[in-house]
């Protein structure tokens, strides 16, 4: 196969849909020879933050002088995103030597089908070990207890906030969405909490008791202050109950960016005593050199156009406050005026997540993604005129952004978000419009 067709095959199978479960994954696995348990891992589950604090954990890791994977989902442009070692991309021909040697397997089980996730699973484990990392920092994909990747025994499990998600699969209420979330919590395991909400913790707290698990919670054990977020980077001061440590920089924007930083922060010091050599420079300098798109980023300074992939209720409220903040110039610009351009998929709460976003917004664009799970337009033009008047559909994205440019001017805002899909189609045609 050429990579063009390893591609197209790839993305035939996300027709067998979402499964959640360890029976095929673990019988792939075995046949490839557990290549998951070639490699030291960090396991990430949440509902939001997960990315950002894989990315870090494992630029940190790097820094150190380790070998480290990353596999992060989705991807903005190019599939060889989600699976990554030292920052470059798996390369082509080993995207299509794995997906044969893969598809050889799957030959020889008659009634096997493996959904996309879990093919792609194996895939990074079986890059990760033949590439003989030394460690892997894996996010989940959906829940945690039954998702494909929670065949790991990691050094730390990290859950990040947790919030309603994926109601369909995980529950319907957020302390059975985070039973799913800790589900990745192993016997005698050490585990980061990020969240702060009560139900969370409670059943977390459970979990680690029943599983004589160790567990480290933000604002209890250790956490942040004098927090100065700038448009190009925030500073931070990480503390733990007896120390503290001075002046952290990451190039990423966001209040809720230091959050995830001080999580992996507190990752690496319980990998440091777990016996590997990890000093105060490589936290400082992987957290400087991280890279991580599509969150909060800021592509252009003229207008300021921003890309975030808040996809749920949750993460377009932290968006809003965020973009709250301009208005009000604490970011030492001060805004005129918010253009929205927003495009959705079909299981996304896209009323929760107009809700919070729409009212700050001074004129709404609704584009829809160029994918058979995008939601149609009038459905999301119905429910921001609820909180705009001015609300137009323009349903390409390179349209929406040009048009969204000729109605601002320097002092304005165009902000791209809604789901992932959107914005990895607004990140080429924004660096063409430049």
């Amino acid at each position: 196969m050429t990579y063009d067709d390893t591609i197209r095959f790839l993305y035939s199978i996300e027709k067998f849909g979402i499964r959640l479960g360890l029976e095929n994954i673990s019988l792939i696995l075995n046949l490839l020879q557990n290549p998951h348990n070639q490699f030291k891992s960090i396991h990430i589950a949440g509902t939001n933050g997960k990315g950002s604090t894989a990315a870090m954990t494992a630029s940190i890791l790097q820094s150190a002088g380790y070998k480290t994977g990353l596999y992060t989902s989705p991807h903005l442009q190019d599939f060889r995103e989600r699976i990554r070692i030292n920052g470059f991309m798996i390369a082509e021909e080993d995207v299509i030597d794995l997906t044969e040697r893969i598809n050889y397997e799957l030959g020889t089980q008659n009634s096997m089908q493996l959904t996309f996730f879990e093919f792609t699973t194996a895939m990074a484990f079986m890059y990760f070990a033949r590439e003989k990392v030394d460690f892997a920092v894996v996010e989940v994909g959906m829940g945690g207890r039954l998702d494909a990747t929670n065949v790991l025994n990691p050094v730390v499990s990290i859950i990040t906030e947790i919030d309603i998600e994926h109601t369909e699969h995980l529950g319907k209420d957020i302390k059975l969405i985070a039973g799913e979330k800790g589900g990745i919590i192993k016997e005698k395991g050490t585990v980061i909490l990020s969240s702060r909400k009560p139900d969370v913790i409670e059943i977390i707290e459970s979990i680690c008791k029943d599983k004589n698990a160790k567990l480290y919670r933000i604002g209890r054990d250790f956490g942040f202050r004098n927090a100065e977020c700038g448009i190009r980077s925030s500073k931070f001061e990480f503390h733990n109950p007896k120390s503290a440590i001075q002046n952290f920089k990451i190039p990423l924007l966001g209040k809720y960016q230091i959050i995830n930083a001080s999580i992996a922060i507190k990752a690496s010091l319980i990998i440091k005593e777990s016996g590997f050599k990890i000093d105060e420079s490589n936290i400082r300098d992987g957290l400087k050199k991280v890279q991580w798109n599509g969150r909060l980023e800021i592509v252009s300074e003229n207008p300021i156009i921003i890309l975030d992939g808040a996809h749920n209720p949750a993460a377009a409220k932290a968006l809003s406050e965020e973009l709250k903040k301009f208005r009000n110039a604490e970011y030492g610009i001060r805004v005129n005026q918010l253009m929205l351009i927003i495009g959705i998929l079909k299981d996304k709460d896209y009323k929760g997540i107009i809700s919070f976003l729409a009212p700050i917004a001074d004129y709404i664009i609704i584009t829809k993604p160029k994918t058979d799970r995008g939601r149609i337009a009038e459905d999301l033009k119905t429910e921001s005129l609820k909180y705009k008047k001015d609300v137009e559909i323009i349903e390409d994205i390179s349209e929406a952004i040009s048009k969204a440019k000729s109605y601002t001017k320097s002092d304005d805002i165009i902000c791209i978000t809604g789901s992932f899909f959107t914005i990895g189609e607004a990140i080429k045609w924004v660096s063409k419009m430049a």
